[in-house]
């Protein structure tokens, strides 16, 4: 009788766990609501629309893949006050579980802000201002940095270029400051001698001063730490008053296609940096890489720009760290989102993912290309470089 009722007792138990399997169906993918901040009108508009599209793939792909991500944008202008009230709606508000996003560190700062005094982690996509890992903050996070443009756009300069004189022109945002800065450093105590250092303000339209300053001063190279608009403008005005440098290396936005759409033959010999672009990816990756080109031509009838992966990228490293939460069995909230961002490892075609103590990425690299034939071609560093360096170009006259 009584291994009767345990074997009753068991086929029970077997019964009520089948029903309880039948009734909650396939395991649940990820659910959440994530936050995305952008300057997607104003003069930042190429490089925040680029970084949406790239989080929106991502999103879309999850949800392809049975999560239910909802993705709350709001569009900062490029105002760190604009970005602020955003922030605090959608950490207030809407209670979003993260945020994902912003274009400079003058954007960036005051959305960090924000997310830390409310405890929500933020990736942002694009960072440099090296003070912001330094605060030790807790919840904030960036798949970018400032010693991957230096020892780039310092490594070339030195290694494949070899001037005599340097002229450096920055804008006055945080990251391009201090890019400009380290870049002084590293390049006098080579011996290049900096013949012209300058800061001007993000709404310049004309830089005919400062390059005629160049132009007097004899630089052999010009750095340029600015972004996508002011390159399109510096460029023209020095073909227009023949200023003949032997180089120009831009830090921002010239690895965009409308450079060399815009700049035709002025494009031409040009160096920029870039993580990524069609046909430029991380080792191993690149079959996603091949696949993210084509969702991206589909969805949005362009060619993808760079910082679309940069966004991509960001977007993946939270979703993965919401699946290792909810695979743990942990509830999805910020707080469990934080450690899981801590202890991400993730390969994305921008690179390998792993964020140190201080939200700081472990891994990334920036590559310096330059524009030959219309192409942009990999030149430095010498291990992922697909040509080499023209130097130096021609003058404006003899093209």
């Amino acid at each position: 009788m009584y291994l009767r009722s345990c074997l009753m007792a068991r086929r029970l138990a077997l019964l009520l766990a089948a029903v309880v399997c039948i009734a909650s169906g396939p395991a649940e993918g990820v659910s959440l609501t994530l936050g995305e901040i952008n300057p997607l009108t104003g003069r930042l508009a190429a490089h925040g629309t680029a970084l949406h599209r790239g989080i929106v793939l991502a999103v879309e792909e999850a949800n392809a893949a049975g999560n239910r991500i909802s993705l709350v944008t709001r569009d900062d202008e490029g105002r760190p006050e604009r970005a602020v009230a955003a922030a605090e709606e959608l950490t207030g508000r809407v209670r979003v579980a993260a945020l994902v996003g912003g274009y400079v560190d003058t954007l960036v700062g005051p959305i960090s802000e924000v997310a830390e005094r409310q405890r929500i982690p933020f990736v942002a996509t694009a960072s440099l201002d090296e003070r912001l890992t330094a605060r030790g903050y807790r919840y904030f996070f960036r798949i970018s940095h400032l010693t991957a443009y230096v020892d780039s756009l310092v490594g070339v300069t030195l290694e494949a270029l070899r001037p005599a004189r340097a002229a450096i022109l920055s804008s006055a945002t945080p990251g391009a400051s201090q890019l400009g800065r380290r870049q002084r450093e590293r390049l006098e105590r080579a011996g290049v001698r900096i013949s012209v250092f300058e800061t001007f303000t993000t709404d310049l339209t004309d830089f005919t001063p400062f390059l005629v300053r160049v132009r007097d001063s004899g630089a052999d190279v010009l750095l340029a730490n600015a972004f996508f608009a002011d390159h399109l403008v510096m460029v023209r005005q020095l073909r227009a008053l023949d200023v003949n440098v032997k180089a120009f290396l831009g830090a921002f936005g010239m690895e965009f296609p409308e450079v060399i759409q815009q700049l035709g033959p002025s494009g031409e010999f040009l160096f920029g940096t870039t993580g990524w672009e069609p046909g430029i990816t991380e080792p191993g990756t690149e079959a996603a890489s091949r696949a993210f080109v084509d969702r991206y031509r589909a969805r949005f009838q362009a060619e993808p720009p760079p910082l679309a992966m940069h966004g991509y990228a960001a977007t993946r490293a939270i979703l993965a760290a919401a699946d290792m939460a909810t695979a743990s069995g942990r509830p999805l909230d910020p707080e469990e989102l934080r450690p899981s961002l801590l202890a991400l490892d993730l390969l994305t075609p921008l690179e390998r993912l792993q964020f140190d103590s201080r939200g700081e990425s472990r891994h990334y690299r920036r590559l310096i290309t330059q524009v030959q034939g219309g192409k942009r071609v990999v030149v430095y560093p010498p291990d992922r470089a697909t040509g080499r360096a023209f130097y130096p170009m021609p003058s404006w006259k003899d093209r």
